[in-house]
């Protein structure tokens, strides 16, 4: 009776204090804005109403120096398999990396990509790009990090690092800040495609455009969609968690996009809107399915390799264009 009585209050105390409490204590948390349905088209203002905030554990921040983050940042613990799952991923040690290149000062791009035995698992010839552009308060060594093995599994991973901080302090976790809803879209936009440039100059024949999957974690999700109209074509695959973005199927035909993956917590505010997302989506045609993180909020479940591994194996798997794109 007494353990029943704390889950109940634990769901009762706000968003931020269950992550300080299933993390750690030392999180920090910044306060951060939810875009609402209209601010996401290009145009629309920044929000200013005070939404949900975003934690980064203070130690997945990036190293400010060195070429390969530490691997054992990354590792996260895997649920069994289930029958509505997929075979468990193979461990994070096919990952060679993470490693980093800097964007601009104090800003890595962490990237990742399969080592000689992941690449004889599976990899072949030149590796498909996956984007990700984290939230507020989120660096990749978190946003990313924590998924890394199931990346590698599909493809060659890149994460750019925003260009803001989170809160007062210089140290803080990285965030993305601009004036207006669609400044800040096209600076996400530039900096990944900057990103991969750099990335690309280093590893010249490291992977490939075509089929690439872009994915956002929070902020970086609900900018994920507005980039793919804004390349009709160039990411056919989207990934979004924890963002209950606005979807429409002639937006994402025009977009290119052939199959979405929505990811949401359990526990936290983008779920039922996430799932209402997928019931339209499914009954236009369209493919789309939501894949839950058990027993968390906003931040990531343990089983994220788990998660994500099954999300990305939903939207690679659809290869033709949806009905609904074909009509005319």
């Amino acid at each position: 009776m007494r353990r029943l009585s704390l889950q109940r209050i634990a769901r009762s105390i706000p968003g931020i204090l269950v992550g300080t409490i299933l993390a750690s204590s030392s999180l920090l948390a910044c306060t951060r804005t939810t875009p609402s349905d209209t601010a996401h088209e290009p145009g629309g203002n920044a929000p200013s109403t005070p939404g949900r905030p975003e934690i980064q554990p203070s130690a997945s921040v990036l190293r400010p120096s060195g070429d390969t983050l530490d691997p054992l940042s990354t590792t996260t613990k895997a649920a069994p398999p289930t029958s509505s799952t997929r075979e468990r991923p193979r461990s994070p040690s096919i990952v060679d990396g993470p490693h980093q290149l800097l964007l601009a000062p104090e800003r890595p791009i962490y990237f990742a990509f399969p080592n000689a035995a992941g690449a004889e698992a599976g990899a072949s010839g030149h590796l498909r790009l996956i984007g990700h552009l984290h939230g507020m308060c989120g660096a990749p060594s978190y946003a990313c990090g924590k998924w890394v093995g199931a990346a590698v599994e599909s493809g060659f991973l890149i994460c750019p690092t925003g260009n803001g901080r989170c809160g007062d302090s210089p140290v803080g976790p990285p965030s993305w800040e601009a004036p207006s809803w669609s400044e800040l879209v096209a600076l996400m936009d530039a900096d990944l495609e900057a990103s991969i440039a750099k990335v690309a100059a280093k590893y010249p024949s490291g992977f490939r455009r075509d089929g690439a999957v872009l994915t956002g974690y929070s902020r970086g999700a609900f900018a994920a969609p507005v980039i793919a109209r804004r390349h009709p074509g160039r990411w056919p695959y989207l990934v979004l968690i924890e963002a209950n973005a606005p979807l429409k199927v002639a937006e994402l035909c025009k977009s290119g996009v052939l199959a979405v993956s929505l990811v949401a917590g359990e526990w936290g505010t983008e779920i039922e809107g996430e799932r209402k997302t997928e019931t339209e989506l499914v009954a236009a045609g369209f493919p789309a399915r939501l894949f839950v993180m058990p027993k968390t909020g906003h931040l990531y479940s343990d089983d994220m390799e788990r998660v994500m591994h099954d999300a990305l194996a939903f939207v690679l798997a659809n290869t033709k264009t949806p009905p609904p794109c074909e009509r005319p």
